[in-house]
């Protein structure tokens, strides 16, 4: 059997070793259109405050690779497939055959159309590439403007903030809104604040114009700021266009089943491009995050292998570190959910600047946020994950997590 696995990131890693703890039979082969070694895209803003060195980024090496009795190879692109032949085809012309396929490419930062991108320093922040541009330009400057409210966007922000830099964040609603309501949006907000950002809610980039060494920014409010550079942190979109014509499945990313099968036979996908079902209705979509890349290649690896297996599904999940603070979501939050079908545990007073919230429907916890709570997120994933029955213990829970979650994983683990 030959294994091919288009792309070099967290999935595609995931699935090469999951096939080796199977069999060392057989070729695989990954081809990655990028000139490093496997790395995690999560650990890039580390780099930024020098949290981390760039040796400690990568996932393996040449000699890592020649223990698992695979190859890697570097600087080839994929541009259209062929399932009827078993086929995939290069850039540069070649063509190569495989027995199964991993589409495990990753994603592009994503760029709302704004007028005069062009004519200034503007970055994505997805890939290695994208750090050392940013790197290079950042050499000299001070003043850092970052378009986005999400995780990644405080990521580079907390980044920017501890290595000196001044950081000015355009968010279009607030920070962090898809995982926190109001409340704890404000509680961030200030701390940010208090580190020395600014911030600037609830308006779009309209325009952008280079002034010099500056960049003037004109937002949907009427409001304008200048900086020396401009990130986005909008989100990512898979890399699907080279699948055109193939008669592979795609929406918004491949479409995939619970075992990361495409409509294609031998044809899998896993990570950032990958649109597979979520746990709690089945339905597809999209969730770039490393924990589900991980899972998601490892279920691939195992089916392209020939040891069938399935996925549980994708569960929204974030956790956030930031200047000496926490933030922790995963599942439903109470916000989104019928409050006669479900029981939601909630703190109401924010005055300790700190904030929990449980969701259940029936016995089984199906979501859960803190924000500055000391908890074990592995073990409040574990209780979502494997549908534990909390029956008397959900107050309990809620007043002591950390003590209550690793009781409950122990006894679901002995039953």
């Amino acid at each position: 059997m030959k294994h091919l696995i288009i792309g070099c990131g967290t999935a595609a890693f995931s699935a090469l070793k999951e096939i080796r703890n199977i069999t060392s039979e057989g070729e695989v082969k990954l081809v990655t259109m990028e000139e490093y070694f496997p790395y995690s895209p999560a650990a890039l803003p580390y780099l930024i405050s020098k949290r981390i060195r760039e040796e400690d980024l990568w996932l393996g090496d040449a000699s890592y690779f020649e223990k698992m009795k695979a190859s890697l190879v570097r600087n080839k692109e994929v541009v259209s497939l062929s399932p009827q032949t078993r086929e995939v085809t290069y850039k540069d012309g070649r063509q190569e055959e495989y027995d199964t396929l991993l589409i495990s490419c990753g994603a592009d930062p994503t760029w709302p159309p704004i007028k005069g991108l062009d004519s200034v320093e503007a970055l994505g922040f997805h890939t290695l590439a994208d750090y050392e541009k940013l790197a290079k330009q950042l050499d000299g400057k001070k003043d850092v403007a970052i378009y986005g409210g999400g995780l990644v966007a405080l990521e580079m922000a907390t980044a920017l903030l501890e290595s000196g830099y001044q950081v000015k964040i355009i968010v279009r609603s607030r920070l962090l809104r898809r995982l926190f309501d109001k409340g704890v949006s404000g509680l961030i907000e200030d701390i940010f604040r208090q580190h020395g950002a600014h911030i600037y809610k609830g308006g779009e980039i309209n325009e952008v114009k280079q002034k010099g060494n500056k960049i003037e920014i004109l937002l949907s409010t009427g409001d304008s700021l200048s900086a020396e550079l401009l990130i986005s942190n909008l989100g990512v979109r898979p890399r699907i266009a080279f699948l055109k014509g193939s008669g592979i499945r795609v929406n918004s990313g491949v479409l995939v089943d619970k075992k990361m099968r495409t409509n294609i036979p031998n044809v899998y996908a896993a990570g950032d491009v990958a649109e597979g079902p979520d746990f709690f209705s089945g339905q597809p979509g999209l969730n770039a995050i490393s924990p589900n890349a991980i899972e998601q290649g490892k279920v691939a690896g195992a089916n392209m292998a020939g040891q069938e297996t399935e996925s549980n599904g994708w569960i929204a999940m974030n956790i956030l570190k930031f200047l000496g603070h926490s933030a922790f979501a995963i599942g439903l939050n109470a916000a989104e959910v019928d409050s006669t079908k479900y029981q939601v545990f909630k703190q109401e007073d924010n005055r300790d600047k700190c904030y929990k919230e449980l969701v259940f429907q029936g016995n089984k916890l199906v979501g859960a946020r803190f924000f500055d709570v000391e908890i074990d997120p592995g073990t409040i994933r574990y209780l979502i994950e494997a549908r534990v029955d909390i029956i008397d213990d959900k107050a309990l829970l809620f007043n002591r997590p950390v003590e209550v979650s690793r009781k409950l994983m122990l006894e679901a683990e002995r039953k």
